[in-house]
Formats: structure tokens, C-alpha cells, sequence
């Protein structure tokens, strides 16, 4: 059995659900404005089509999940009762774009499209965020060892790890002492 992180009942129920119930009035109320000959019918074709799309991120697509289990050979991503699970062994494509600061991700699996494999991960909204973050950042760098972030991660770590030796030793740069006659 993995570990399993579930999104925060509260926050989810306002942030998916709600949002998706307000995307579908806007929906009827833009469809009966077209409908009845509103003189912003462009606009309100506009909203329909932004409605649609959220209505299908959230509860169609599971962009949103409620709960992700990571496994040592499977990760899944599950709302709404559906479950959109990847083996390890089949993953061909892992990105994860980071918003550190917001404390997010936008995560593409595979071959993406509009129904699967896109995910916005809002990790401050999970139990045991801090580890599910890592373990996700751990699963993108098995798949890609040899991308730019990879890379600029392991030079990085390399870099701290020098520091911390320089430093524990003792020394100091030449630059940073000055002699004064």
C-alpha cells in the first residue's frame, strides 16, 4: 500500500465543487441570454465556452483530485469516483511546472488532453503536503534524469554541499579578508 494524500474536504467542496455548480448557472443563464436574442451575444458565447471548460476540468477530467496515492510501482489521481492511474513502468512523460512561491504545481502525464492527464496540484491543500511535493518532484527526475531541472538540481545540491564543507573547515576566501596596513 502507498501513501495516499487527500485534498481538505472544505476546500475542496468551495474550490471544485462549488465552482463547478456557479460555472454551470452561469452556463444555462448565458445559454438563455443567447437564446432570447441578447444584444451581447458574442460575450455570452465567450462565457458558455469558459464555463464548459471549467465544468469539464472539474468534473470530468479530474484536473482536480481529491486524492493521489503514490505507490512504489503506480501514482493515481482520483475524484469523483474515477481514477485515473499510472504504472510507473508506463510513463513516458512526467513534467511538473512548480509555482513554489503559491505553494503549486501543474502536472502533465503522458500524452495529455482535455479529459486526462492534467493535473493542478494546490499542495498546501493536501495532508502532508511537504511530502507529497517531494515525491512527486522524485518521481519527474526518474523519468527525466537528464532534463534541465534535473540537472540544475543535482549542480545545486553539489554547490550546498561544497559550501557546507568549505564552511565546516574552516576557510575562508582570500576576497573576504581584507589586510589593512
Amino acid at each position: 500500500m502507498g501513501k495516499e494524500y487527500l485534498f481538505n474536504k472544505k476546500t475542496f467542496l468551495i474550490r471544485v465543487i462549488y465552482a463547478g455548480i456557479l460555472a454551470a448557472i452561469v452556463f444555462v443563464f448565458g445559454i438563455y441570454s443567447i437564446i432570447r436574442g441578447s444584444s451581447m451575444k458574442y460575450l455570452f458565447m465567450l462565457i458558455c465556452f469558459l464555463c464548459v471548460y471549467t465544468i469539464i476540468t472539474n468534473f470530468i477530467s479530474i484536473s482536480y483530485p481529491e486524492k493521489i496515492v503514490i505507490d512504489n510501482n503506480k501514482i493515481s489521481f482520483s475524484s469523483f469516483n474515477k481514477s485515473h492511474v499510472y504504472s510507473k513502468i508506463e510513463l513516458k512523460c512526467f513534467k511538473i511546472k512548480e509555482q513554489q512561491l503559491a505553494g503549486k504545481m501543474y502536472i502533465r502525464v503522458n500524452k495529455t488532453s482535455l479529459f486526462k492527464g492534467r493535473y493542478w496540484i494546490d499542495l498546501r491543500a493536501y495532508n502532508d503536503y511537504k511530502d507529497l511535493g517531494k515525491n512527486l518532484l522524485e518521481i519527474e527526475e526518474i523519468i527525466h534524469p537528464n532534463s534541465l531541472k534535473a540537472n540544475i538540481k543535482k549542480n545545486n545540491a553539489m554547490y550546498e554541499e561544497r559550501k557546507k564543507n568549505y564552511v565546516s573547515k574552516g576557510k575562508r576566501r582570500s576576497h573576504c579578508v581584507r589586510n589593512e596596513a
